[in-house]
């Protein structure tokens, strides 16, 4: 067990050393990297608000790299609002923050990486080159990617860096684009400029044409999950979760990007918020609908990024860690039907990703 002090942050700790002995008898059974002071708004009513220091556990994903399993999603924010959010997640304690080149606002989490003053090693984060490419093309794309966030320094690297879908989004490409694009990340990654490298929407096709020429495994395939597609549910097919059981097998660590259904539309879109299954939950932990939803991934050892610009969603979002759900609300959570993937119609009625009819 590993807790580092607060001064990852570059300010001294003001925890007490027995305070610190006794968080860690608390959380033996956890492997944690980091615990902040945080910063939160006075009306917030998680962990967070209290100044108690959060402690995120990490989860290992390549030899040395631990990520944390709570971190800040950015998709569909511009610039500023990206800017923004980071800058409050990082002076809250987030110790990971996920990006893509296509999301086109890397630039404004760069700025907030430096605004932060937050000392290197202490923050994760993750970027994302499109798929499709040639390799030529991939390396370009990676060294882009990379000094979009760092474009002053000479010797970035990020955390972890993703091929962000099996193909191009108009489903050009194909196994050679992939094992072209896997090559690439796999130099940039030898070059130091990557501490890990994975995937995003892959199958398990997809990934087994990565897994005939690696030489570096994948560490992660990032894929869209939440409640309503668990393991008992009628939406747990492969073709909804992408074979989340495979890339489990095969030591690829499963990370759910949208965890509370964001590109769900209708009623669909608020189940995971105000629904009545995740908010009766709740009310017995004193804990929100979405606190719920995310405590039901993160215990069971997958990673979430939700994504929030609203301080006290913020702090919330990373209340998960000294509580747990029972047993029985587990099983409720992993029964529930919907809300369904957010893709498109399946066979029998049963919505499916897509990401697996990728050629």
């Amino acid at each position: 067990l590993r807790l580092e002090a607060a001064n990852m942050m570059g300010v001294r700790s003001s925890i007490a050393p027995g305070a610190v002995f006794l968080l860690v008898a608390l959380i033996a059974l956890v492997h944690v990297v980091v615990a902040v002071p945080v910063r939160s708004p006075e009306d917030s009513s998680t962990t967070a608000s209290a100044g108690i220091p959060i402690v995120i556990p990490t989860i290992t994903i390549a030899p040395g790299v631990e990520m944390p399993m709570a971190g800040l999603g950015t998709w569909q924010y511009n610039s500023s609002v990206a800017e923004a959010a980071v800058l409050a997640a990082l002076n809250m304690g987030y110790t990971h923050i996920d990006t893509a080149l296509g999301y086109n606002n890397q630039d404004g989490v760069g700025k907030a990486l430096l605004t932060s003053g937050r000392v290197r090693e202490s923050y994760f984060i993750t970027s994302k080159i499109p798929g499709g490419l040639t390799g030529k093309e991939a390396t370009a794309a990676l060294n882009l990617a990379l000094h979009q966030l760092f474009p002053a320094e000479k010797s970035a690297y990020v955390d972890l860096m993703l091929v962000h879908f099996p193909a191009a989004w108009d489903g050009g490409g194909g196994k050679a684009s992939r094992q072209a694009q896997w090559k690439a990340l796999e130099a940039f990654s030898k070059a130091g400029k990557a501490r890990a490298i994975g995937v995003s929407h892959y199958c398990k096709s997809h990934l087994d044409d990565i897994l005939e020429i690696a030489s570096i495994r994948p560490a992660v395939n990032q894929v869209q999950y939440h409640v309503g597609m668990g393991p008992l549910s009628l939406g747990a097919g492969v073709n909804a979760t992408d074979y989340k059981d495979y890339d489990m097998a095969e030591g690829v660590v499963y990370e759910s990007f949208s965890p509370l259904c964001g590109p769900c539309e209708g009623d669909d879109k608020m189940e995971l918020i105000t629904g009545k299954l995740v908010t009766s939950i709740g009310a017995r932990y004193n804990k929100t609908g979405p606190q719920v939803a995310l405590k039901w991934q993160v215990q069971q050892g997958i990673p979430v990024i939700p994504k929030s610009s609203n301080p006290v969603h913020l702090a919330q979002n990373i209340d998960l860690f000294d509580w747990m759900l029972s047993a029985e609300d587990m099983s409720s959570l992993s029964r529930a039907n919907t809300p369904a993937v957010a893709g498109n119609p399946g066979p029998d009625g049963v919505a499916v990703s897509g990401d697996c009819n990728v050629a």
